[in-house]
């Protein structure tokens, strides 16, 4: 078996108290920091997908890998489930910086706005790169494959060099017409330097290509474990839709996904004006935003709320924010259809989470899952930014067969499942190294 060494952003595990805050609560602590010894509350494991990929990974693989990731006043390492996460500190000014950078680069990737490239801000997310490149430096010596992860390490492979090989899984959408002629080159470039890059759809490969990059490029879908989502008791779905005034015999429409406007949670508020349904709204903030104290998630939700209202549409629009593992499991279960609705979207993998439960699904075409989606068989695909086509989907989904979640969950084995992808995404790494210790020969 490879070993493994990752590299996210976002890590698997966060505190919600600083690393000072835990000497002084705790007394010296060990490094890495045992998170089973601390209080509950302390820390909380990451939801996002690709740290939930990551995680599962690991544990499919039965490796137990050193895992690099950004952590602003956290401890220097730690310890969770057999992975051993070293994080990477920044100075207020550059993670300022670096977070301007990359979320730039997100914008502009999504067709939300243009990004104008201030170099101070890149300086900022060269520092991060170099760091996390460092620490990823330091665990040459046990590993065989990096695995970076995302548009927030694009220099990494680079950096890390002939070192060992790099392998890049780039999970946004890249989608050249959407680019400036600079950070289309940025892009190209920085993705050459790695041993070979992991689009998630065909969209996205298709669009490396078309800039192209003279670089090793494959697809592999995002995935989930099946298996972790457990099946939750009605009770718990209805406690949890109780407290948001939701009784037990109405319908439910479910829409996970971090507040943000690329999600464009505003679509699925105006379509209910043709829907009869109350739509239960899931999620919170990014990683990022939350650390330096942005308010990017509440703003949203303030503007989504007024939406609601204006529309007249209180009593239909439901915020249930962060939920566990377990209530989300639950309310799967017990929703009727699940929407996704952003209108340009890496993958989406609350359709396939949604489909490992047997529910219908409407699904912006917009979205790199829709490749996947067959209108109609198992799912129901509507226009980006139009409510009135996502209204006919969700009426559609609600008064589907249960063929249709079948025929969904059929789907989430076969093209966006653990076991179904993982061993693709080992055997690229697996082809990577072959060559690399080859080459060394």
């Amino acid at each position: 078996m490879l070993r493994i060494t990752l590299n996210s952003q976002t890590p698997p595990v966060r505190f919600n108290i600083t690393y000072q805050q835990m000497i002084e609560k705790y007394g010296e602590l060990e490094l890495p920091v045992d998170v089973s010894k601390l209080d509950q509350w302390d820390y909380q494991t990451t939801v996002g997908g690709v740290s939930r990929m990551m995680s599962q990974l690991s544990t499919f693989l039965g490796i137990s890998p050193t895992w690099v990731s950004l952590g602003p006043g956290y401890p220097p390492s730690a310890r969770i489930s057999g992975i051993t996460v070293k994080y990477v500190d920044l100075e207020p000014r550059d993670l300022a910086g670096f977070t301007s950078f990359k979320e730039g680069i997100y914008a502009e990737s999504h067709g939300l706005s243009r990004y104008e490239f201030d170099p101070r801000e890149y300086i900022s997310y060269t520092v991060y790169n170099w760091e996390s490149a460092k620490s990823l430096l330091d665990e040459l010596d046990s590993t065989d494959v990096y695995l970076v992860n995302d548009f927030q390490q694009l220099l990494v492979g680079g950096m890390i060099g002939p070192s060992a090989p790099a392998v890049l899984w780039y999970h946004i959408p890249l989608v050249p017409r959407l680019l400036s002629s600079r950070n289309a080159q940025f892009l190209r470039r920085s993705m050459e330097g790695f041993d070979a890059t992991v689009l998630s759809t065909r969209r996205d490969l298709e669009g490396l290509v078309a800039l192209g990059a003279s670089a090793t490029v494959k697809q592999v879908y995002p995935f989930i474990d099946p298996d972790s989502l457990r099946d939750a008791p009605r009770s718990l779905a209805d406690s949890v839709l109780g407290r948001l005034g939701i009784g037990p015999d109405e319908r439910v429409i479910l829409l996970v996904a971090r507040m943000d406007p690329m999600k464009s949670q505003d679509v699925a508020i105006r379509a209910m004006v043709g829907v009869d349904a109350k739509l239960v709204l899931v999620g919170d903030g990014s990683f990022t935003s939350s650390a330096l104290g942005h308010g990017k998630a509440g703003e949203w939700a303030s503007r989504l709320l007024s939406l609601a209202r204006e529309l007249g549409l209180e009593s239909k629009v439901r915020f249930a924010g962060y939920v566990g593992d377990d209530e989300l499991s639950a309310l799967y279960a017990r929703s009727d259809a699940v929407a996704l609705t952003s209108n340009l979207e890496g993958f989406g993998l609350t359709v396939c989470e949604a489909w490992r439960f047997g529910k219908p699904v409407a699904v912006s075409r917009g979205a790199g899952v829709s490749e996947i989606v067959i209108d109609g068989v198992n799912g129901y695909l509507f226009e980006p930014g139009n409510p009135e086509s996502l209204a006919s989907a969700l009426n559609r989904a609600l008064s589907s067969g249960p063929e249709v979640g079948e025929a969904g969950r059929a789907t989430m084995e076969q093209r966006c499942s653990l076991r179904s992808n993982v061993p693709k995404l080992v055997e690229i790494m697996e082809d990577v190294y072959s060559k690399y210790s080859g080459a060394r020969t």
